[in-house]
């Protein structure tokens, strides 16, 4: 039993970590934004083909500077076992660079807080009330954004975690998002941490999926 809860608190810690997701500073649909089209993005998460959660992300332009909101909770059960993640976090961007981002999240219980904000030749990086300084190219795992796809250092929106990876393109597929099937291109991420993506055209986020803890995990655009 004791191993079965290490496992699904694991899992419970990360179904966010690819917190998942969603839309678009740096690609056309940021452009659209920028002119003044708020949108508002539902993702459903599963594990396996089991409902077991939701995220939001809310683009508000606001100037020249872009304001994305997202909220993601699960909740999961593994035999009598319940574990529950809810997650917020605001990000500012600016011309496709992340200006500042503070995240809150309560991961079965244990509180986690990040702030992130740009300043000369990098990030003041504030985990759990301890501060430190990251490099500029560093981005957290935001994966509403194809901006993810260009950089080499990641950090986890919930812990502050250092990720090394390199992101690649698998190829053009049809994915079922949205209530119909779409044109997308694959992504995906490897090194300390994987994910699959799928964008569309304008890059909107339609689909992510990684494994955690054994079990399949995916958003899919509602």
């Amino acid at each position: 039993m004791t191993t079965m809860r290490t496992k699904c608190a694991t899992l419970s810690a990360a179904l966010l970590a690819a917190s998942l997701l969603i839309s678009l500073p740096g690609s056309a649909s940021a452009q659209g934004t920028a002119q003044g089209t708020a949108r508002t993005l539902t993702y459903q998460i599963l594990m396996g083909e089991d409902p077991i959660g939701s995220e939001q992300v809310k683009i508000d332009p606001q100037g020249d500077r872009t304001k994305v909101t997202v909220t993601a909770t699960t909740r999961v059960k593994v035999l009598f076992i319940n574990f529950r993640y809810d997650h917020k976090r605001e990000e500012l961007w600016k011309g496709g660079i992340l200006e500042s981002m503070t995240a809150t999240t309560d991961d079965d219980g244990t509180p986690h807080r990040i702030e992130m904000a740009r300043e000369a030749g990098g990030y003041r990086l504030t985990v759990d009330g301890k501060t430190q300084q990251a490099p500029a190219g560093t981005l957290p795992l935001t994966l509403w954004t194809p901006q993810v796809l260009k950089h080499t250092q990641l950090l986890s929106v919930i812990d502050g975690a250092p990720y090394k990876v390199a992101a690649r393109k698998v190829g053009a597929e049809s994915v079922e998002a949205g209530g119909k099937a779409q044109e997308a291109a694959h992504h995906r991420i490897e090194g300390d941490v994987e994910r699959d993506l799928w964008f569309a055209a304008d890059g909107t986020l339609l689909k992510t999926r990684f494994k955690r803890s054994g079990y399949d995990i995916t958003y899919v655009l509602k």
